[in-house]
């Protein structure tokens, strides 16, 4: 979030008093006539934006529940938003860029808006928010001829503002992600206002500078071969004849060096209008022939081609969108605006599966107030999703950086939705009180963005929307989910237990929860009551007969496959979810990191303070299952190896390649690979008997294998828990430590806590642990192992004495 991005010196108000020309009745002054750091609206004000040092922040690409997400990033140069798109950065509308990247390419491949006027017999061209006017807050000069300008940021919103005066226009830019739709899109709003007291001409060009298409995973070839991709890029027209004011971006086919040629037909799609008060709006006409606004400028800093034109000659000449990447500017043509008039231009970038879908999105999107109930609805729909930290004191800060707080860190773990309330009994019901009640976190999301541009995000875009996350920012992200949300009982502590592998290692990648209906006749059922007609019962029943779900892909499958459902979206899905089962679902990831286990005993603290009459239940009631992975620990003998140091004059080890993908696992896996999809069955990824058995124990159990065996992994002096696995604990900058076959005391502090709580556990409840067998005879092993250590008499180095650098043999024999 913003208030993480930015440093205390960043955001120091001016000295000088703000520019009465700028100030509008949502900005608020202090006594002394400078602006306050928040606005009327609680959006956070940042004076001289792109004057400031840079930063970056994101919208939070939430589209709500029943709508569909787009993610977007912004900074604080040229007009804001740096890139933003559908599913990941490989599927952009602008092109993803790294922060530094951002920060200079913003202001010219971004949004941009150029203004051709004239005022009293007098001509101008001006671009708002140009670097060119750019103020310089280390110049002694007087600048109060070059645009004031200002960012307003809010949890879903963000708005950038100019006052021009010397030809006397305000702009503001304002951005949002479309809530609670059946399609996605970045909206975008201009509004241009005449500040001068005498009537203004102005034409407008307004929109994206490079506008990508559709064409599959396309990021990778937009950085390595961008010049080889235009030849699959076209510009085609949902409209009939000469209307030029649906554009429709695509590629004639997926690229790729293959036999398999995939047609490509979804798009991207631009619409722009300008609102009106009384009475659906029209269309206005897309300019996308990027050297017609350019010319021969392909740097891209001056609209060469619009200085020798109008906008209206760029509307009526032929335009060319063919092999050549493109823009999307909506054209404003002459209008005169009187003093204190204003304009308004709503944009939508969004993306159709066909072309055919653009026209209904657009007649939709017109209706008089669509856009203005649309803005209200986000701000709404956030502050919605934060009300349970609404803060309020003295400090507006503090209270925005709360908001802003638990908003980023629940987009990390996702926001826990209580599913399957078809009756009374079950709404006042916890999971684990009822069956039927389930959990499903909506809005999670790795955490990538400009600053961490090596994280590979992905969100869906479908109704409960989500994407997967790292084990541990999912783990550390949820600890306080049952403070906030009491009816998920124990579910946290129950999905991230069941994900410890039998070796005491975690998947790294958490993915959302899947659902299943295990009698195929519930499953008929529920489709012939939920249907308006045959045949939407029968394809509906093929579709939950068929497999796993999650919400999303179940609602996306209903909508490609034209089935009519007859119930609210809600109770529809109340009532398919309380007649499934749930698993949970991770994927093994890169190797395996020491701390995911620290942050178990956070979840059992947080249930218990929520649940403290729980615990016996859930400690030994409970039956958990163990992650299968095929990736697994190297012994010593073949992960050591000893190389040259970096100077080539010694010789030391190193420990490299901690783990291998076991063949016999793979075979093991391979018995549920469908004959049908070729993709590997949910079941492949939880531990079995020789018999085929699903193998499960109870969470106390598996706590003391956890503790068990990284006792048993620590380093040779006893001391600090090895990174055996191939990665650090949370700090991630120290990858270089396992390869020095080095260890953690952070884990042995909370190995020692983990411990101490499994066997309070036990004397409190006076129950036995039932293990598993093979990790009996390890018990056995290493306590004779430690009644030879004890036999030797080793002792300690007395304190302050050190510790030797060649270990004591006896530390290797027991």
């Amino acid at each position: 979030g913003v208030f993480i991005s930015l440093r205390s010196e960043d955001i120091i108000i001016e000295e000088h008093a703000a520019s009465s020309s700028i100030v509008q009745s949502d900005i608020q002054l202090d006594s002394d006539g400078n602006m306050k750091l928040f606005d009327s609206a609680n959006r956070f004000v940042l004076e001289d934006y792109d004057s400031k040092p840079a930063f970056s922040s994101f919208l939070p690409a939430v589209g709500g529940v029943y709508g569909i997400p787009v993610w977007s990033f912004y900074v604080n140069r040229g007009q804001g938003v740096a890139s933003f798109g559908f599913l990941s950065k490989d599927y952009p509308i602008l092109e993803f860029n790294p922060a530094n990247k951002a920060y200079q390419l913003t202001p010219y491949i971004g949004f941009r808006t150029f203004f051709k006027g004239s005022r009293n017999g007098k001509s101008f061209m001006s671009e708002p928010f140009s670097p060119a006017n750019t103020r310089n807050l280390e110049s002694q000069e007087n600048q109060d001829s070059l645009p004031k300008r200002i960012m307003f940021v809010g949890p879903n919103e963000f708005e950038i503002r100019e006052s021009d005066p010397v030809n006397d226009i305000t702009t503001s830019v304002k951005y949002i992600v479309l809530p609670e739709e059946t399609f996605g899109a970045l909206v975008r709003r201009t509004n241009i206002t005449n500040t001068g007291s005498t009537p203004l001409t102005i034409s407008a060009l307004d929109g994206l500078a490079k506008l990508e298409p559709v064409g599959g995973q396309i990021e990778w070839a937009l950085k390595e071969m961008g010049r080889t991709l235009e030849g699959w890029m076209g510009v085609y027209q949902a409209g009939t004849g000469k209307d030029i004011t649906m554009p429709y971006y695509r590629m004639s086919t997926e690229p790729g060096d293959s036999a398999s040629v995939k047609i490509e037909l979804s798009g991207h799609y631009l619409l722009s209008f300008v609102e009106t008060s009384d009475g659906d709006a029209k269309l206005l006409p897309i300019i996308y022939d990027t050297n017609a606004v350019f010319g021969r400028d392909t740097s891209l800093t001056e609209p060469d081609g619009l200085k020798t034109k109008t906008v209206e000659d760029l509307v009526s000449n032929p335009q060319y969108g063919q092999a050549r990447t493109s823009s999307g500017f909506a054209a404003l043509e002459d209008i005169v605006l009187q003093p204190g008039e204003s304009v308004s231009i709503a944009s939508f970038y969004g993306k159709t599966d066909v072309i055919e879908d653009v026209k209904p999105i657009a007649d939709h999107i017109t209706k008089a107030g669509y856009v203005e109930e649309k803005y209200e609805q986000a701000r709404t729909m956030i502050n919605t999703l934060t009300s349970s930290v609404e803060t309020n004191t003295t400090n507006h800060l503090f209270d925005g950086a709360v908001k802003q707080m638990f908003l980023d860190n629940s987009l990390r773990g996702g926001m826990p939705m209580i599913l399957g309330d078809v009756d009374d009994d079950a709404k006042y019901s916890n999971y684990d009180e009822d069956e039927r009640v389930k959990v499903f976190h909506v809005f999670s999301r790795i955490h990538g963005d400009l600053e961490r541009d090596y994280n590979a995000f992905f969100i869906d875009d479908t109704y409960f929307s989500q994407g997967h996350g790292n084990f541990r920012d999912v783990c550390q992200n949820r600890r306080d989910d049952v403070t906030f949300t009491p009816r998920i009982g124990s579910f946290d502590v129950q999905m991230f237990l069941s994900f410890i592998q039998a070796d005491a290692y975690e998947p790294l990648t958490v993915e959302a929860v899947i659902y299943y209906i295990k009698d195929p006749n519930v499953g008929a059922e529920i489709a012939a009551e939920s249907t308006a007609d045959s045949k939407s019962a029968e394809v509906l029943t093929n579709i939950l007969n068929g497999g796993p779900y999650r919400p999303g892909q179940l609602f996306k499958l209903i909508d490609e496959l034209n089935v009519v459902i007859s119930l609210p979206k809600v109770e529809f899905i109340n009532r398919i979810t309380a007649a499934s089962e749930d698993l949970a679902m991770a994927t093994f990831g890169q190797g395996y990191w020491g701390d995911h286990w620290d942050y178990y005993l956070d979840l059992i603290d947080s249930y218990l303070a929520i649940y403290p009459d729980g615990e016996e239940a859930l400690m030994y009631d409970k039956s958990l299952r163990y992650f299968f992975s095929t990736a697994t620990v190297k012994p010593r003998s073949e992960k050591y190896i000893v190389t040259l140091t970096y100077d080539g004059k010694e010789e030391h080890i190193l420990q490299l390649d901690s783990t291998v993908f076991d063949t016999d696992k793979e075979d093991e896996q391979e018995e549920f690979r469908s004959s049908q999809t070729g993709i590997l069955g949910t079941e492949a990824y939880w531990q079995r008997t020789p018999a085929g058995e699903v193998f499960e124990s109870s969470p106390i159990a598996k706590l003391f294998l956890l503790g068990f065996i990284k006792f048993s992994t620590r380093d040779a002096y006893g001391m600090g828990v090895e990174y055996e696995g191939g990665r650090p604990g949370w700090n991630d900058a120290m990858n270089g430590l396992p390869g020095m076959v080095g260890s953690g005391m952070p884990e042995t502090y909370e190995l020692q806590q983990m411990l101490t709580y499994v066997k309070k556990v036990v004397d409190t409840y006076n129950r036995p642990i039932t293990i598993p067998s093979e990790l009996a005879d390890m018990v056995t092993e290493v306590e004779a192992a430690l009644d030879t250590l004890e036999a030797a008499g080793y002792e300690d180095p007395a304190p302050g004495a050190g510790i030797p650098d060649a270990v004591p043999a006896v530390l290797f024999n027991y």
